[in-house]
């Protein structure tokens, strides 16, 4: 067995492959199956799409975040970011521009 380099078990492996591929290359050719093989991928892609609706309302029920919710969020954080710059930029001009009084703070002046 130790000549035999790959054993039995590995000579079945490779004539097995090689029969797929020749069976795959014969249904690859004939047109009936290239439409068997197209109805087969779409028939997963629809399967895949359903799973994954499935998988979003089963989430939505436990209270798990999904993709979308994820998406919006980081919108939502750049937006923040964003509004929390230009709050700084306007807080270091009106710092530069200065000589006044500092602004009231709310809900009254002095004591």
């Amino acid at each position: 067995m130790g000549r035999e380099g790959k054993g039995i078990a590995g000579s079945l492996l490779d004539a097995g492959t090689k029969l797929v591929a020749r069976a795959a290359e014969t249904v690859i050719k004939d047109p009936r199956g290239q439409e068997a093989v197209a109805r087969a991928v779409g028939l997963a892609q629809r399967g895949r799409k359903q799973v994954e609706a499935l998988q979003e309302r089963v989430m939505a029920a436990a209270g798990i975040p999904g993709r979308q919710d994820y998406q919006d969020l980081a919108k939502q954080l750049a937006r923040i970011k964003r509004k929390a710059r230009e709050l700084s930029e306007k807080l270091q001009e009106t710092g530069r521009g200065g000589g006044g009084e500092p602004p009231d703070p709310p809900g009254g002046g002095s004591r």
